[in-house]
């Protein structure tokens, strides 16, 4: 046993002694809060100058003049200048093609040009049908696209309305039919803007992602430089070989706990801080969360004891990292399907197949972490024996039951592997190192 700590010891210190880790464990926690408030930031980030636009109008209803005026109604923060100036207003006639194709080409150069932002083009019947209007631009802008939108709604409602026998005025039919900006709110009655909880989702899941694979392939490539400079054999000698992959796993796992311990003593400093620091209420909800936080310790330990675990085995049967990526590529590949998957969980983290997914063990730490994103924030009341906690816990324990059989499978065929040399093992060759 003494043995054995030695070899720990000896994996934590190569680790936690290069400036590598010291940086990462700075540089992690600064990246996961950019990369969690940045975008939420960046979504709320109004123009600071006007943005220029042009107007091809055939539909010769003056549609041109009347979203002119209606976008007025847009001034800068904190100023009284426009948000939008339409530059020039081209009233062609539909049967003008060469004037048009003309006038087109030139606002295109000037769109590449930077010299203007957007044209719009109205076509004739742009009442009837919406492909008959068109927005040009280099940008994808989706606050002021959705303003445009908006605007020339209500311009073709209007034409509809005056079309058609309704005998009300335009602006009472159209305030009778105003579109509702509907409120999403969560159990607790609070709202938390998508966009930070999928960005936090992500993050949570990258950080998993990261350090199982990272710390996963440490493990692999000093089996192989081991058993290629033949020290394996020195080691095996003196310990046996259940204790050498032991004691590398569980090393650099104390060098991924490490690294967890001291965030959550930052992240503890910031939650003590946090009403002089001003952070974004919806952000400290996730943050903060003690079942989320509680999760990411739990999931991001046991995902990279799963993993490092088979790392292991890989390293153990092959003779270089040149033949390992032939199966690295597959065990990296089922850590990348919650992002794959990302779409539907964010939108139905409770779904059959979410659930289903997430209590797959080789799936669980990053699938899992994804869904209690998403819904822990909103949990009144937690029991171990329903619902997302429920399901969390069912999960971990899952994880552990394949850790365990993984590591018993993956020490049979490590014991023969590392002293292995030359021509890969082929697959009933491997068979037969378990039942040794």
């Amino acid at each position: 046993m003494h043995k054995f700590w030695v070899i720990l010891k000896r994996e934590y210190a190569q680790v936690v002694k290069k400036k590598s880790f010291i940086v990462g464990i700075v540089l992690t926690p600064a990246l996961m809060a950019a990369f969690t408030i940045v975008p939420s930031m960046l979504a709320r980030v109004q123009s600071s100058t006007t943005e220029r636009l042009a107007v091809i109008d055939q539909s010769g209803l003056q549609m041109g003049s009347q979203l002119e005026e209606a976008l007025k109604v847009y001034t800068l923060p904190d100023s009284d200048r426009p948000y939008y100036a339409i530059e020039r207003v081209f009233t062609i006639d539909p049967e003008d093609t060469a004037t048009f194709a003309a006038v087109q080409d030139s606002l295109r150069r000037l769109i590449n040009s930077k010299d203007l932002k957007y044209f719009l083009v109205i076509k004739k019947d742009a009442y009837l049908a919406d492909s008959n209007l068109y927005l040009v631009t280099n940008s994808e802008n989706f606050r002021s696209i959705g303003r445009f939108e908006r605007k020339l709604s209500d311009i073709v409602s209007s034409i509809r309305l005056e079309m058609s026998s309704i005998n009300l005025p335009v602006d009472s039919v159209l305030s009778l039919t105003e579109r509702i900006d509907l409120t999403v709110q969560d159990a607790k009655g609070e709202s938390i803007p998508f966009q930070i909880k999928y960005f936090g989702a992500l993050l949570f899941v990258m950080l998993i992602f990261g350090m199982s694979i990272g710390y996963g392939q440490m493990v692999m490539r000093s089996v192989i430089e081991e058993k290629n400079s033949r020290i394996m054999e020195v080691l095996i000698s003196s310990v046996s070989p259940f204790q050498l992959m032991l004691g590398k796993i569980l090393g650099l796992g104390a060098a991924t706990f490490t690294q967890l311990v001291v965030w959550y003593v930052i992240g503890l400093g910031i939650y003590i801080m946090r009403g002089t620091l001003d952070i974004d209420p919806s952000i400290a909800r996730i943050v903060f969360d003690p079942f989320i936080i509680i999760s990411f310790i739990l999931f991001m330990i046991t995902g990279y004891l799963l993993f490092s675990t088979l790392f292991a085995l890989v390293g153990s049967i092959v003779n270089s990292e040149k033949e390992a990526q032939n199966f690295v590529a597959p065990i990296t590949l089922t850590m990348i399907v919650p992002v794959i998957l990302g779409i539907h969980v964010v939108q139905e983290p409770n779904s059959t197949l979410s659930v289903v997914m997430s209590l797959i063990p080789v799936f669980t730490p990053t699938m899992m972490m994804m869904r209690v994103i998403f819904i822990a924030p909103s949990l009144t009341e937690y029991s171990l024996f329903s619902g997302i906690v429920g399901e969390a816990v069912l999960g971990f324990i899952l994880v552990v039951l394949t850790i365990i059989g993984m590591t018993w499978l993956t020490s049979k065929i490590f014991r023969v592997g590392i002293l292995m040399y030359g021509k890969r093992p082929t697959f009933p060759e491997i068979m037969k190192w378990i039942r040794y």
